[in-house]
C-alpha cells in the first residue's frame, strides 16, 4: 500500500468523514462508519481513490463497514457517472435510512445516525 500517497491525501484538505472512513478501513484502523451523503462527500471519497489508485480495486472491501457502504459500493459506478450525484445517492441510501432505527431525520436535509 502506498502510505506516502495516503499521507499526502490526508494533508490535502480534501478529506471528510466518509473519505476518512475509507482511508482508516483500508489501513486496518477503526472507523466511524461514516458514508457519503451527497456529491461533496462522494467527491472527497473519489479524491482518495484518485490519490491512491490501488485502493479503487479494493473498494468492494468497504462493504464490510456497514450496510450503507455495502449498498453504495454496489452502486458506486452509477453514482460516479450520475449528473446529480445527490439524487442518485439519496435513491440508494434513502431506503436504508428509513428502515434504520439509528437514523434520525431532523428535517431540512439534516439527519443524525447513532451506532455503526
Amino acid at each position: 500500500m502506498d502510505y506516502e500517497a495516503i499521507a499526502k491525501w490526508a494533508l490535502s484538505g480534501t478529506t471528510g468523514a466518509s473519505a476518512e472512513t475509507m482511508a482508516r478501513h483500508f489501513l486496518g484502523m477503526p472507523t466511524s462508519g461514516a458514508y457519503p451523503h451527497d456529491g461533496g462527500d462522494f467527491r472527497r471519497c473519489e479524491s482518495l481513490l484518485e490519490a491512491v489508485p490501488e485502493l479503487r480495486e479494493r473498494l468492494p472491501e468497504m462493504a464490510q463497514v456497514n450496510a450503507y457502504w455495502a449498498t453504495l459500493v454496489e452502486h458506486w459506478e452509477d453514482i460516479r457517472m450520475a449528473g446529480d450525484k445527490y439524487a442518485r445517492i439519496r435513491s440508494v441510501i434513502g431506503p436504508l435510512e428509513t428502515a434504520d432505527p439509528g437514523h434520525v431525520d431532523l428535517g431540512g436535509g439534516v439527519s443524525m445516525r447513532f451506532g455503526r
